[in-house]
Formats: C-alpha cells, sequence, structure tokens
C-alpha cells in the first residue's frame, strides 16, 4: 500500500515534465519512450528483492506511465476526424479496446496464478514479454498534428499549457468531472486491496481468488461495452451513481463477512458484490473519459488529462491512506462496513457539488466551462 502511494505522487510529479517533453517529441514518441521505460520497470521487479528496490520500481513505472496515460488518449483523440460525432467515435473505440484488455486481464489473472506456483518468476517474464510486444506495436503509430507546417515553440507551447491549466481550475464542470473521477480512481485502489484481504479473512483459497479476480476483470469487459446505454438512463446521475453503489457493495461485503452463516453462502455472496463493484469499474473508464473528451479543443486535452492524473492519484493517496488506517484499528470486515459508510456520505455530498455543474444543456455552461484558444 506504501508503495503504491509512492507510484501516486511520482505520478502526480511527472505530469508538467511529461507534457513539456510532448511538446519537444510528440505523441507518438513519447507513447514508445513509455513503454521502452515500462520494460525497464519490469526488468527492476526481477533484479531488486528489497523494499528499497520495490520503490526503484514504482518511480520507473509512475514515469513509464505519465508518459503513456497522457500520450494514449490524445494520440486517438487526434486520430478522429472533427465532426459532431467526434465524442461517439472516440467512445466507440475506447470501449472496444477496454473491453478486450479486460478479457486478456482474466486470462491472465488465472494464469498467473497457476505459473506462479510452478516458478515465481514465470509470470514477471511473461509481463515482460507483452511489454516488448507493446513497445514493438507503438513504434507503428504515426504522430498527428494539426499543423504540420506550423513550427510552435516550446515559450508558445507552455504559454499555452499555463492558459490550458487556468481554465481547468477556473471551470465549475471540470472541477466537478475531476473531483468525481478523483473518487473513483481511489475507491477502485482501496477495492483491489479490500477485496483481496476479505477474500483471505473469510477462508477462500488462492486458486478461488484467482478465479474470483478473472471473473471481476470479465465483469469490466463486458459493462465497459455497456457504458453509454448506462450513460443513457441515468444522464448527469451516472458518476454519483457509480459511486453509490461502490459504497452498498462494500457496506454489503462487510455485513455478510460479518455475519456467522456458511462459508459457500458467505463467499457467493460476497462474490456477486465484487462483479457488481467490477461491473462499475468498467463503466466508469470509459464514461470518465467520454466526459473529459467532450471539451472541443485538442490543444486543451493534454492540460486535462494531465489534471486527471494528478487528481485521481491525490485521491488514490488520500483514500488508501484512510483505508490504511482504518485496517490499523479494525479487521477489514468491520472495516470494509466504516469505508462503504464513509463513501454513502462521499456520495451524498458529491453528488449535491456535481448539481448544476454537469450534464447541462451547452447553452447553460458559462464561458468558463467552455475552452476557446486565442491564436
Amino acid at each position: 500500500m506504501l508503495s503504491s502511494s509512492f507510484f501516486a505522487l511520482f505520478t502526480i510529479l511527472m505530469q508538467f515534465p511529461t507534457s513539456i517533453i510532448i511538446s519537444k517529441i510528440g505523441r507518438r514518441n513519447t507513447l514508445v519512450l513509455g513503454n521502452i521505460i515500462n520494460i525497464f520497470s519490469i526488468i527492476a521487479i526481477l533484479l531488486l528483492k528489497s523494499f528499497f528496490g520495490l520503490l526503484i520500481h514504482q518511480t520507473i513505472s509512475a514515469i513509464a506511465f505519465a508518459f503513456k496515460n497522457l500520450a494514449e488518449s490524445n494520440l486517438l483523440s487526434l486520430s478522429i476526424p472533427d465532426t459532431e460525432k467526434s465524442g461517439e467515435i472516440f467512445t466507440k473505440i475506447d470501449k472496444s479496446g477496454y473491453s478486450r484488455y479486460y478479457l486478456l486481464a482474466s486470462i491472465s489473472t488465472v494464469l498467473s496464478g497457476i505459473l506462479y506456483n510452478a516458478n515465481h518468476y514465470i509470470p514477471i517474464f511473461l509481463c515482460l514479454i507483452c511489454t516488448i510486444i507493446a513497445t514493438l506495436l507503438s513504434f507503428n503509430f504515426g504522430d498527428i498534428e494539426q499543423n504540420k507546417k506550423e513550427k510552435v515553440q516550446l515559450k508558445d507551447y507552455v504559454n499555452d499549457l499555463k492558459k490550458g491549466y487556468k481554465f481547468t481550475v477556473n471551470s465549475k464542470r471540470l472541477r466537478a468531472l475531476l473531483l468525481a473521477s478523483g473518487v473513483i480512481w481511489g475507491i477502485i485502489a482501496l477495492v483491489s486491496t479490500y477485496q483481496l484481504s476479505l477474500l483471505q479473512y473469510i477462508g477462500a483459497s488462492s486458486i478461488q481468488i484467482g478465479f474470483i479476480f478473472a471473473s471481476y476483470e470479465i465483469s469490466k469487459a463486458i459493462f465497459s461495452q455497456r457504458a453509454l446505454n448506462f450513460n443513457k438512463r441515468f444522464k448527469n446521475k451516472s458518476i454519483t451513481n457509480i459511486i453509490a453503489v461502490f459504497s452498498i457493495s462494500l457496506i454489503l461485503c462487510g455485513i455478510i463477512a460479518i455475519l456467522k452463516i456458511p462459508f459457500w453462502s458467505k463467499i457467493i455472496m460476497i462474490i456477486i458484490f465484487i462483479l457488481l463493484m467490477g461491473t462499475m469499474d468498467g463503466i466508469s473508464q470509459i464514461l470518465t473519459k467520454k466526459y473529459l473528451n467532450s471539451f472541443t479543443d485538442n490543444k486543451i486535452l493534454i492540460c486535462i488529462y494531465s489534471a486527471k492524473a494528478i487528481s485521481d492519484n491525490a485521491f488514490k493517496i488520500m483514500i488508501t491512506s484512510i483505508g490504511s488506517l482504518i485496517l490499523t484499528m479494525c479487521t477489514v470486515d468491520y472495516s470494509t462496513l466504516i469505508v462503504g459508510l464513509i463513501l454513502i456520505i462521499v456520495t451524498f455530498l458529491l453528488s449535491m457539488y456535481m448539481n448544476g455543474k454537469v450534464g447541462l444543456n451547452p447553452d447553460k455552461y458559462t464561458q468558463k466551462d467552455i475552452y476557446i484558444r486565442k491564436y
């Protein structure tokens, strides 16, 4: 948990330097560089065997994903023709990619558990091979520039970034979306730790846990494809409803774990709510990008995704730290219940804050919520 917080902190520190590097070498080269650095982070796992070594790995990994996360969505967004349906096209491609990723993740989760029992290093070597393949694939992308003839000076680019960050801070709509995205990201990080601890606490075997985690990934794969249907049904309440489902699921998982009932009844009910959280996880990954990608100017997207990374990782540190503190005072069943109750309150406060800021008709937004780049 501590090393994970270190990763989140270093990701925050890397955001502005990463934005500058993108301006110098382009999105495609930034993506390639991120994948190459990621190879070294995997090698670090193989070679370094102390907690300090783990921190070195987390540092290298944070640098890699700071490059990758900022370049990938921007590269995809710029690849889409500028039409009225650009947002829909982006979301369809994004959810298709996420769905396939989650399916592969479910397979690798099961395989890694089996292979780990044979030899601890085999899953890491396979991870390294996958990272090398991703790096080779990234060389096949082309860098897309809107104004190929225009040479952008670093000074002008930095000024654009400053304007973009200023817009991001001043926009009530963006502040609400980044706040919600950060809370969801923090919850997902906490849930990944809590659900493992809870399953171990109630007596689930390592094989059972492996298949449950694989099922969690499959639920994300299936329901990430249903993200737009979920959004059409709940509209501007979609984000707060996602957090509410996480909250209620955690409360019920905690209560079930506390109850003195047969093991199989207990684990089946907990699995149902774990899969429900997987459903919300998959939907949230698509919808947060859909909302943030709805801003008109591609110049602002780097700033928005940079601000998202800062917000997400800041909330990850905050929420996982609170979760860790609660775990030091209670067993994991009561901790899960307490965290769920806290999140219910957070959901209510977030819903009040987002009311009137998100999901309005375009003509209802103020000038501060509409980015217009002045050349």
